[in-house]
């Protein structure tokens, strides 16, 4: 019979009785007694990820499950961030669309937990971003007074949180226009948690007067809900929908953070969302923290298929960050906005970019695609947040603020939560962070103006030791991915070249002697330094070989081209 107990093959078609002869039994004695085996179930290990799980518009309690992910496979970005030995941390949930409408251009969060019998689940919010255009009203104007984007709800005010602002529809030809405002919470309508219908109607006598419509008097909405349960230190993000009543639609988005710290976290997660209409696919790797405290250097003798440098420049008249073929070529202007755009990293495998913009003013920390798409602002704060870089598995970023008179160094998470200052030298820069290849360290640099020199510390700011004996002038560190060398920008008559020293600070060496250079970085497969250097009163970027031959000018485009670094990608 079939699991289903049905005697029909797989046509339906009647199976002939197979008779067979009965053989004579054996003499009882001649019967040897078979003990029968209890096959016990291998307990899973209670340090390692046992399953993984996917939801949308909030966590295992509050969101849509969608599916477990199946877990083991073979990783390449795992592999080129920890080697062999979690090679097969990878995970794919994969599934036909026949239940979900995906509204183009709208944004969703996916949460995919992790079980580790030790810690318990655990997840990580991802943002995914639908492609296409979304359908929102022109006409409709939603803004939101509160709460403030990217504010600390604290404590206190948790309980009774209160979501306000105004929304008129400038077509309407009496009245707001206005429908109703709807209110979701970590997801768009129909994924996210529905708050509920905000109090639409209140007196708003500054937008009548500033439109000088009286019709728009009674724009106002406020909802009040209880965010005491979302957890401390967690980020949300809040969905407003205004409804005109004409049937058109629009929408916005505020994120907050909850006061407090999260728990620190005992996984690390990679993941790529594809969501559309015919399928759901969600892939990448996944690790526990005890997995890797132990873990080596990378491996530098991996097969690349995309090997890129990412660069700032001054070509079109504004600082915007570009890549260019390690050969010269394919060169690809990734931002394009009016702020000043610099400072740029590459993630462990190649896939994002984090840079510096000049926003209002005020340096922020940015993140976006390889290829320059889907731009996400980490920071919002009233002070100068710049130059980041990437810890070995894409887990935090570290990054410099300027606060109290000097820069110090930070530390985030690499989706902008859990910030936490690190350096305390009040009258003294640390800054220029490079994340260390393989452990959770940092290297900086510090000292009064013409005495820098290179520190390492942990990641939480302690340990912090000097690396080299040497008084000599050291700034903006790189270290190789096997961690045997840093490169530096070293000082000659007060002119700038690029060095290289041993990782416990001897056999100092100078690699060029292209004076006025800079900004030195080595690529991951440890071949060549990429780093600009003064040509003509512009910066132009070079690459060399470690051992100090073959160098090669890189740029020869308009305007000042400088802060190198390598975009390698596996296939």
């Amino acid at each position: 019979m079939d699991s289903s107990g049905s005697a029909d093959g797989p046509s339906g078609e009647e199976v002939p009785e197979i008779i067979e002869e009965e053989t004579p039994p054996k003499p009882e004695e001649d019967v040897p007694e078979v003990e029968e085996e209890l096959v016990e179930e291998e307990e899973p290990d209670p340090d390692k990820i046992s399953a993984i799980e996917i939801y949308l518009g909030g966590p295992r309690d509050k969101g849509i499950f969608l599916g477990e992910a199946k877990y083991g496979l073979t990783s390449k970005d795992a592999y080129a961030i920890y080697g062999d030995r979690l090679l097969q941390s990878g995970f794919l949930f994969a599934s036909e669309n026949t239940e979900y409408d995906f509204e183009p251009g709208s944004v969703h969060y996916m949460y995919v937990h992790a079980f580790i019998p030790k810690y318990g689940w655990e997840y990580i919010r991802q943002r995914v971003p639908i492609s296409g255009d979304s359908d929102y009203s022109q006409s409709i104007e939603l803004h939101i007074d509160g709460p403030s984007h990217d504010g600390v709800i604290e404590e206190g005010k948790a309980e009774n949180l209160r979501i306000s602002g105004w929304s008129a529809d400038l077509s309407a030809q009496e009245g707001t226009g206005i429908e109703k405002i709807e209110i979701y919470l970590n997801g768009p309508r129909d994924f996210g948690t529905f708050l509920g219908e905000a109090d639409y109607g209140r007196e708003r006598q500054d937008v009548a007067n500033a439109y000088g419509n009286a019709n728009f008097t009674d724009s106002g909405y406020t909802l009040t809900f209880d965010a005491s349960q979302l957890g401390a230190g967690t980020e949300n993000t809040i969905y407003i929908y205004s409804y005109s009543k004409t049937g058109t639609y629009t929408m916005a988005m505020r994120d907050i953070v909850m006061e407090g710290e999260k728990d620190a976290s005992n996984i690390i997660i990679s993941v790529e969302a594809d969501l559309n209409d015919n399928l759901i696919e969600i892939s990448g790797w996944a690790v526990s923290t005890d997995d890797i405290h132990n873990t080596g250097p990378r491996d530098t003798d991996v097969e690349y298929i995309n090997k890129k440098i990412v660069f700032t420049s001054s070509k079109n008249g504004n600082e915007d960050i570009f890549s260019i073929g390690i050969d010269g070529s394919d060169l690809t202007q990734l931002t394009d906005s009016t702020d000043k755009d610099a400072y740029p990293d590459v993630s462990p495998d190649g896939k994002k970019i984090s840079y510096t913009s000049d926003i209002g003013g005020y340096w922020q920390i940015m993140v976006m695609d390889w290829y320059g798409k889907n731009k996400i602002q980490l920071t919002n704060d009233p002070v100068r947040s710049g130059y980041s870089t990437w810890s070995f598995d894409g887990r935090y970023i570290f990054y410099e603020v300027y606060k109290d008179g000097d820069w110090e160094i930070y530390r985030m998470n690499s989706d902008g939560s859990g910030r936490k200052r690190l350096t305390f030298n009040a009258g003294t820069d640390d800054w220029h962070p490079f994340a260390h290849p393989y452990q959770y360290r940092v290297i900086f640099e510090s000292g009064a103006v013409g005495h820098e020199d290179l520190y390492i510390m942990d990641h939480d700011g302690d340990n912090i030791e000097r690396l080299s004996e040497s008084s000599s002038r050291k700034r903006v560190p790189c270290m190789s991915v096997d961690g045997q060398y840093i490169v530096f920008m070293g000082y000659e008559d007060k002119l700038g070249f690029v060095y290289i020293m041993d990782e416990n600070g001897e056999n100092i060496r100078k690699i060029s002697n292209r004076r006025k250079s800079g900004h030195p970085f080595i690529s991951p497969d440890n071949s060549i330094i990429a780093f600009e250097s003064s040509v003509d009163g512009q910066n132009e970027i070079f690459i060399i070989n470690l051992d100090g031959s073959g160098e090669t000018r890189l740029t020869d485009i308009p305007g000042s081209d400088w802060d190198p670094v390598f975009m390698y990608q596996m296939p």
